[in-house]
């Protein structure tokens, strides 16, 4: 079953975009679409401590996953501090057992790394900044085959100290380049977004 009637049917073919599913992003959200969908190489850009990678690779045995993070401190980013070292010693150790390569660099420059159309999914869970997402979803979709499904993480919207402007690029982007079904994956606190690539 391609990528889209699969989304479609677990959203009940409501009428109008953003189609609703339930299931969040874990074990019976995205990660299991992935899996049902056969999915095996994907890439989720915004790692932190890899809880969220560990579900991907638990879910789908066979995955091999890129971990893109800089694990470093920054400019208009939540600032973590001396932590950020621990996560990344937590992330290496916690993913040591799966298939995946942890990429220490900035997303625009990991991406450039990667071969247009040569990944099943991204998941989009970095900088929630509109600069930031805006061009995480215009670069990493480039590197998501036709039929893959581009996703993340934080759909809604924030103000202040933590700005989280996820929602409004999402709904720019999907009116923008007119993409007619695209989903909101709830289920837990902060809701995971997705669509197919065409």
């Amino acid at each position: 079953m391609e990528a889209n009637e699969y989304l479609m049917n677990l959203a009940k073919k409501q009428p109008k975009s953003p189609h609703f599913i339930w299931g969040g992003r874990r074990e019976k959200g995205l990660a299991k679409v992935f899996k049902e969908l056969d999915f095996k190489v994907g890439a989720e850009v915004g790692v932190l401590r890899g809880q969220y990678s560990e579900v991907l690779c638990k879910t789908i045995p066979d995955l091999k996953l890129y971990c893109v993070d800089a694990w470093e401190v920054y400019d208009k980013y939540v600032d973590f501090g001396d932590e950020l070292k621990s996560f990344y010693d937590l992330t290496k150790e916690r993913l040591a057992p799966y298939n995946c390569e942890l990429i220490r660099k900035y997303s625009m420059d990991a991406v450039k790394d990667f071969e247009d159309e040569s990944l099943d999914f991204v998941y989009i869970d970095g900088n929630h900044t509109f600069e930031y997402v805006t061009n995480d979803i215009a670069e990493w979709s480039k590197k998501v085959k036709k039929g893959g499904i581009i996703s993340g993480h934080d759909f809604f919207r924030k103000q202040g100290e933590l700005r989280v402007h996820v929602k409004d690029v999402v709904q720019a982007w999907t009116y923008s380049h007119q993409i007619k079904d695209w989903f909101v994956i709830r289920g837990d606190k902060h809701p995971s977004w997705a669509w197919v690539k065409e």
